[in-house]
């Protein structure tokens, strides 16, 4: 679960980063934190369950996944919200920072199952 959490704080941190003034991103880092400390096998949960549906498109870096879904079975979702928010970045991003934002995604759909998997089956 760690592991899950560093990856996901470094995915929004570098996203607020890139974004100064985008003030959602800096909440997102906050909102992940406090739930780490207060719930996190809420955000387990929740980042599974909103990550499942689209693992293959996101597995082979399908780019209709940031431009074309909708997500809006999610969006009352924190991690949802960030991808919704990658909706408007995604396509004016350069090559690289394409490809670790699909390195992220990826870490984070493998690690949100396997906790996930380890949560629901102890």
């Amino acid at each position: 679960m760690t592991a899950l959490f560093d990856q996901f704080t470094s995915f929004v941190s570098e996203l607020s980063e890139m974004y100064p003034n985008d003030p959602d991103f800096s909440m997102f880092v906050t909102t992940i934190r406090l739930m780490r400390t207060t719930n996190p096998s809420l955000v387990v949960t929740n980042l599974y369950d909103a990550t499942h549906p689209y693992e293959e498109q996101i597995m082979s870096k399908d780019e209709k996944f940031f431009l074309k879904s909708e997500f809006d079975e999610h969006k009352e979702n924190v991690d949802m919200d960030i991808i919704n928010k990658m909706k408007e970045y995604y396509s004016e991003m350069n090559e690289q920072s394409r490809q670790n934002v699909w390195k992220y995604c990826q870490n984070i759909v493998r690690l949100s199952k396997a906790c996930y998997q380890t949560h629901t089956n102890p």
